[in-house]
């Protein structure tokens, strides 16, 4: 009985993972869509890898699980998908990012556990968001509070992705053209709703 337990834990964590993986693989059209519209070439993104520490890449027994199926081909597959934001420049290091504000890079991590910023852990680092680099605190912080306790993945899609509902743009470019932060908070808010709801489904 307790065999048939863990079975169905396992298939339902493989499920949520597939799930998840689903929604990255519908959002590799705005990521490429994102590094054009940045204006980011590969000489550039070969600029932001050697301001920071390289990633730890997937070992071999990870590039391994990549071709094969089930909970450690999904999870290698993740890792691999979030190495190649670094590469392609759309997330930095914690520095790079307190530089611009005018921060130690210690002061990121309180500013994350209160809801204003978020990282996602690559290797044994922590990268934000290149789209903050942009804009000042109080915006960032405003929007990151929209989308309440979603994971950093999906965070940052909802960045990154051009919205219909902002003309087509990103979020810093409709920002910069003047979208009024409360029109993005709504947005924000309805995709932590979406997304939550989906989460909540897959898990079910």
């Amino acid at each position: 009985m307790r065999t048939h337990d863990n079975t169905a834990v396992l298939l339902r964590r493989i499920a949520q993972l597939e799930a998840a993986l689903g929604r990255l693989s519908e959002d590799l059209g705005s990521l490429r869509s994102a590094v054009a519209h940045q204006g980011l070439s590969p000489t550039k993104a070969r600029g932001v890898r050697s301001s920071a520490a390289p990633a730890k890449l997937p070992s071999a027994n990870a590039s391994q699980a990549l071709a094969s199926g089930g909970l450690a081909g999904a999870t290698a597959r993740g890792e691999a998908a979030r190495v190649k934001w670094i590469k392609d420049g759309l997330v930095v290091p914690g520095q790079q990012l307190a530089q611009a504000w005018g921060l130690t890079r210690q002061a990121l991590a309180p500013a994350a556990d209160r809801g204003e910023v978020f990282a996602v852990k690559i290797g044994n680092r922590l990268y934000y968001p290149r789209a903050f680099l942009g804009l000042d605190r109080a915006a960032v912080a405003a929007v990151c509070r929209a989308l309440g306790d979603l994971g950093a993945s999906e965070k940052l899609m909802f960045w990154l992705r051009e919205h219909g509902a902002l003309g087509g743009k990103t979020v810093t470019s409709a920002l910069d053209a003047g979208v009024a932060m409360a029109k993005v908070e709504r947005l924000a808010a309805a995709w932590a709703r979406e997304r939550g709801a989906a989460r909540v489904a897959a898990a079910a």
